[in-house]
């Protein structure tokens, strides 16, 4: 009966040392990116001015200074979107999960830069104590909602059309005009937002050619491709220009 203990004990062990093997083959076969986005000093956003053209002089109340101030931003790098891009295979996107909800507070969008995915519902909700009208001139994703009173939550489902460049589709108030924002239509399932202090990271990323994009939209965006291999961490810093 001795004997046949270590064969016995190896047959026992075998298992658990194939799952081993397995998940050590798994993790080997993603690669990680990560760095730091550099950008030039913050700057107050410049007044969106669209003319007469959207303006809609009837319904527009009238409101004190503090009334139409922009929501103040937390970090100079709350509106930089890290993506990547898969140039050496097709990427898989799905609509969100969970609809992103794009507030109106205090005269301003919030957040001003909303990332999705093609097909995916945004929410649209009114924070504010008067009435606001979002809509889109944005080839391929024109609407507008209406004019919401406070409270009122409206969704909609951005279009699968892709758009053209960057992927924006811009946001506008019908009534104050001083307001805008971006929902960010991206082809990719890979995509972040940077951190207060500028750092992003991507870790389980498949082997292959990518296009790593950073997106501002005041400065635009800024693209470089890199390769990601097996077991591979890649550090790779980013500047934004004016």
């Amino acid at each position: 009966m001795n004997r046949n203990r270590p064969a016995l004990l190896a047959l026992l062990l075998f298992p658990a040392t194939l799952v081993f093997i397995v998940a050590q083959t798994a993790f080997a076969q993603t690669a990680e990116i990560s760095g730091t986005i550099s950008m030039p000093a913050a700057k107050a956003a410049p007044r969106v001015s669209r003319g007469d053209l959207y303006r809609n002089r009837m319904s527009a109340p009238a409101h004190s200074e503090m009334d139409m101030k922009q929501e103040p931003v937390k970090s100079a790098f709350g509106d930089v979107i890290i993506s990547l891009h898969p140039v050496s295979y097709k990427a898989k996107t799905t609509p969100l999960a969970d609809a992103p909800k794009i507030g109106q507070k205090n005269a301003a969008f919030v957040p001003r830069v909303t990332v999705v995915t093609p097909n995916s519902v945004v929410q649209f909700i009114n924070d504010d104590p008067f009435f606001h009208n979002v809509f889109s001139r944005t080839p391929g994703n024109t609407f507008s909602i209406g004019r919401r009173p406070t409270g009122d939550v409206v969704s909609k489902k951005i279009g699968e059309q892709r758009i053209v460049g960057a992927g924006e589709i811009k946001l506008f108030c019908d009534i104050h005009t001083q307001m805008s924002a971006v929902i960010l239509s991206l082809d990719t399932p890979y995509f972040m937002r940077a951190s207060a202090s500028g750092l992003y990271s991507f870790k389980n990323i498949p082997d292959g050619t990518y296009e790593l994009r950073v997106y501002h939209p005041d400065l635009g965006t800024t693209m470089e491709k890199v390769e990601l291999k097996s077991g591979q961490s890649v550090q790779k810093n980013m500047t934004l220009a004016n």
